[in-house]
């Protein structure tokens, strides 16, 4: 993850080395070299794709003058997608992503908790097996509504079971994630609150282009609603399905997935077959964005 970023780019390599100072992890030579159950574990994955995320940024900037239309991330991605916006330096992003990775790893350790897909159900009914499988004192939810088919939800782990158990005799399956906790779910509220004082600390300016946020689908420019946002976050749904079709009705028909990976790209074309699509997390891609962007090189 980003390590070629790095060797060719003094600002991608300054934003690893800030990014282990200010985590107090080897998070470059994590990226580098692994081993992979280090690099999945909470506290060290999410500063790892902010900071990959913000050395592509740093390197396109570099390359190529664009200037995008909106914006907007999923999950963490939101942090990147702030500073890709103007609204927070990188810096600030990658504190308060430590500061949000550590809170949700301590959230994680108070609740035997997962996440899991659920294929072959619409969304609606997703929602209602959620609530038949919870209890009050075991919940389970809808946490990520990625694509057209794919909802993943989140929650207690004997709740998921049960889920399994509504969801067979529906004619529908759960496949289990590998993930560290619970996460978009209730049980990250005691995170939200941690990590919102830590976001009233910081500054936060007005966006230079729409930012559509995962929890409401607005587009806004607002710094306090941006703020809020990354809280509220930690404990709703990622609705990326509105959220790519709410870029569309601003005009976007041309998306560049910034950082480690091709997953956001595959989820974009599910809910927008016609769009255009380049991802960018290596050097080898530069070639990809010019093309999408019809940039012609020299």
């Amino acid at each position: 993850m980003g390590t070629d970023l790095r060797e060719q780019s003094l600002s991608a390599q300054r934003l690893f080395e800030l990014a282990d100072a200010l985590t107090g992890q080897p998070i470059s030579q994590l990226c580098a070299e692994g081993p992979l159950e280090r690099l999945t574990q909470t506290e060290i994955a999410q500063p790892a794709v902010v900071v990959t995320s913000l050395a592509a940024l740093a390197v396109l900037r570099e390359q190529l003058e664009l200037q995008p239309a909106a914006v907007a991330g999923h999950s963490v991605g939101e942090f990147a997608a702030y500073v890709a916006a103007d609204v927070l330096e990188p810096e600030a992003a990658l504190r308060l992503v430590q500061i949000r990775a550590q809170a949700m790893a301590e959230a994680c350790m108070a609740v035997d908790g997962t996440m899991a897909a659920v294929i072959g159900l619409d969304d609606a009914t997703v929602g209602a097996v959620c609530a038949e499988a919870s209890q009050s004192d075991s919940t389970v939810e809808v946490a990520n509504l990625n694509s057209p088919g794919q909802v993943v939800v989140s929650g207690a782990r004997d709740a998921i079971d049960r889920l399994r158990q509504v969801v067979k005799g529906r004619a529908g399956r759960v496949l289990a994630l590998n993930v560290g906790g619970p996460f978009h779910s209730v049980y990250m509220r005691p995170a939200a609150e941690t990590l919102a004082q830590a976001l009233k600390e910081t500054e936060f300016r007005a966006a230079s282009v729409p930012v559509v946020l995962n929890s409401t689908v607005k587009a806004t420019q607002d710094p306090d609603e941006l703020r809020h946002e990354l809280a509220v976050q930690l404990y709703s749904p990622v609705r990326w399905v509105e959220t790519v079709q709410r870029l569309a009705v601003l005009g976007c028909d041309q998306f560049l997935e910034v950082g480690p990976g091709t997953v956001l790209s595959g989820l974009v074309r599910r809910t927008l077959p016609q769009a255009n699509m380049a991802s960018f997390g290596s050097r080898a891609q530069l070639a990809d964005v010019r093309s999408l962007f019809q940039i012609a090189v020299g």
